[in-house]
């Protein structure tokens, strides 16, 4: 039994409301309306099972006047108050201290605005009166910051800044977090760090544009944004936690309320269910997991040609075809068979931008019935690969139909299908080396599509990221054009194709829905694909195309070609695995765990979920390559030892390693 009492503060001559309720239980939630006719109403619920989260209005349906815990803190709080305050780390060495008084300087300027600028050890306290900044992370009244994000799900510490799931290094960066002010609800306290002194100016300039924002993170003396984003509310008058009358934790109940559907639709550009039928198709039992010089691989090989005649592609290969074609290794005899690529393009109409190109990429090849890397139990199953990787052949074909015909682009934008990602990036390294119709020094831009099937909920990672200082905004543009969510991942990773042309000294990404179970299993199938994620991919990669068909000049290299590449990675191939996957858009020291395979060592080791590796054996792990040449010296059965950190704790660990 349930009863709660609503009262309307403002007076009215009449009462006549429709709330929204919405109450939580252990799995489940039920949303209920009630009329409200008088000022002050009694509500009693009979339901067959323990509520234990109630709320009110929670989308706010109800035209009324917020309270000011539905409303979270923001810098236009403060860039918008009368009255600021800048408080200076006292604690800080002399040229940090000089950076944030030339900060405090410039914004000091406003004649409109009463501004103070002291030390932190000048003040006893928080004054009231005013909103304050708290520049440098060894302000003295950064506690104040650190105790109150926790109720968003963030974290400070020495090395990091967290939000929510992603995770920054502390001195690597710039970052500015608002909280509510501890004694003025209407106004906020800022922290505000800064990387280096280059940034001053940028921050300065820039910062005031970000006011809906509860908190930016920003890299570089540009400086570059790169993780920005609005607290969501707590504490609010109208949710009651019944929860621990349950003897339950509300953190475990399932909350989140259905989306809202739109007021209305745009006509889908891209069909999901096209992108399925190759999907399907390519990962079928006709094809036999697309193996290395198999009959399946041929099929698939056509197929792909085939529909880029359809698209209106012209063929791309050096002798007037669609296929790249040479002899190579097929499997793990050695035996030579001839292997394609497939290429097929959309031709400039910009004579000053002869010969240049933008390259649309995915793999089309996979592991057959299990070479080159099978999973113990395995070989000899069908590998369907449906994820990894028809699932970005069927987006980039779907990209090919609707720009194919129609698009006049100022370069020149060739798709390509990949063979031999799997054995080692054959395919792709060896159209960068070869291909002279279309020579790999006029590429602009690789876009790699691998293993994009699986998106669901998920944001859409951007891979390598970090080849080109370009990259972020054209991405962060394509988000907000889209409406798709993206992260980026700055990590050097030698994930797929991509790394073929940044090695050869071009800016390259691969698109990645996010690591899963059946990666290289034989239970990659079909039916696990979400269709409704490769229309949103397609939308958000198409941005990408467009941009880098009309761009004028090259984008700015940041990654490391062979040359220049100072950690060549260990020979050799894995053959062991701890059962963790990696939490790919983890950007500190270390690899964190994004998830654990049942029964893995991982799990038998007690690791869990968010943990964060940070040594194996002698081996220290400062990012995911480091992780798996690590991986690469041990067989199976070794035991080895392990240290990783939890909620800032170091722990020390055995971990049996099993066969890959």
């Amino acid at each position: 039994r349930l009863q709660f009492t609503l009262t309307q503060i403002q007076e009215a001559d009449t009462y006549n409301l429709e709330v929204p309720i919405v109450i939580s239980f252990e799995q489940s939630i039920e949303l209920k309306k009630v009329e409200m006719t008088q000022k002050e109403q009694t509500y009693k619920m009979v339901f067959s099972k323990r509520p234990l989260f109630l709320r009110v209005d929670p989308q706010f349906d109800v035209f009324r006047r917020l309270h000011y815990n539905e409303i979270p803190p923001s810098l236009s709080k403060i860039f918008g108050a009368e009255q600021i305050l800048f408080l200076l780390p006292s604690k800080a060495d002399k040229t940090e201290l000089e950076n944030y008084q030339q900060l405090a300087n410039i914004w000091s300027k406003d004649p409109s605005k009463k501004i103070e600028v002291k030390l932190d050890s000048e003040v006893t306290e928080i004054p009231a009166d005013k909103a304050v900044w708290l520049f440098g992370t060894e302000n003295l009244y950064k506690t104040i910051i650190e105790k109150r994000i926790k109720d968003y799900d963030a974290e400070i510490n020495d090395k990091n800044v967290r939000f929510a799931k992603t995770t920054l290094a502390a001195d690597k960066n710039s970052f500015i977090i608002s909280v509510r002010h501890p004694k003025d609800y209407n106004s906020v306290v800022v922290w505000l760090t800064i990387e280096n002194k280059d940034a001053v100016a940028g921050l300065s300039r820039k910062l005031p544009h970000y006011g809906k924002y509860s908190y930016l993170a920003f890299e570089g003396s540009e400086p570059t944004n790169i993780a920005k984003g609005q607290w969501s509310a707590v504490h609010s008058p109208l949710n009651a936690d019944l929860s621990k009358m349950a003897g339950k934790s509300s953190e475990k109940i399932a909350m989140d309320l259905p989306k809202r559907k739109p007021l209305a639709r745009l006509a889908p550009v891209f069909s999901a269910d096209r992108m399925m039928s190759y999907i399907n198709f390519l990962a079928s039992d006709e094809l036999e997991g697309r193996g290395l010089g198999s009959a399946g691989i041929e099929k698939a090989a056509n197929f792909i040609a085939e529909q880029f005649k359809k698209a209106g592609l012209q063929p791309g290969a050096d002798d007037g075809s669609y296929f790249q074609a040479w002899e190579d290794v097929v499997d793990e005899k050695g035996n030579k068979a001839p292997v394609k690529n497939i290429i097929g393009f959309i031709p400039g109409t910009n004579k000053n931008m002869a010969g240049e190109s933008v390259v649309v990429c995915a793999h089309y090849d996979h592991l057959g019935f299990g070479w080159p890397d099978v999973r113990k139990g395995n070989k000899g199953k069908i590998h369907y690969g449906a994820d990894d990787n028809a699932s970005g052949i069927a987006v980039m074909m779907e990209l090919a139909n609707l720009l194919g015909k129609s698009f006049k682009s100022q370069r020149t934008v060739i798709f390509i299908a990949f063979t031999a990602e799997e054995n080692g990036l054959v395919g792709s390294k060896y159209y960068v080396q070869n291909s002279k119709h279309f020579p790999a020094n006029k590429t602009i831009g690789a876009l790699n599509l691998d293993t994009v099937g699986r998106l669901g909920e998920n944001k859409l990672l951007v891979l390598n990221s970090s080849s080109a200082r370009e990259w972020k905004f054209i991405f962060m543009g394509a988000g907000y054009v889209t409406g798709v969510e993206a992260e980026m991942v700055t990590q050097e990773l030698d994930a797929s194709d991509q790394v073929s042309f940044i090695e050869a000294g071009i800016p390259a990404v691969q698109f990645f829905s996010g690591a899963h179970r059946d990666y290289h299993r034989p239970t990659d199938t079909a039916d696990k694909i979400d269709a409704a994620g490769l229309v949103k991919v397609a939308t958000f990669v198409r941005e990408g195309i467009l941009y880098l068909a009309e761009r004028e000049e090259p984008l700015s290299f940041k990654g490391q070609d062979k040359k220049t590449s100072k950690k060549p990675g260990k020979k050799g191939e894995r053959r062991v695995s701890t059962g963790t996957m990696p939490d790919f858009s983890f950007s500190g020291e270390g690899v964190r765990i994004g998830g654990l395979s049942p029964d893995s060592p991982a799990e038998k080791a007690g690791l869990q979920k968010g943990d964060v590796i940070i040594k194996l054996g002698e081996q220290k792990i400062t990012n995911l390559r480091d992780y798996s040449n690590a991986l690469k010296s041990f067989n199976p059965c070794d035991e080895v030892s392990l240290i990783y950190t939890r909620d800032d704790k170091q722990i020390s660990t055995k971990i049996k390693l099993a066969a890959r």
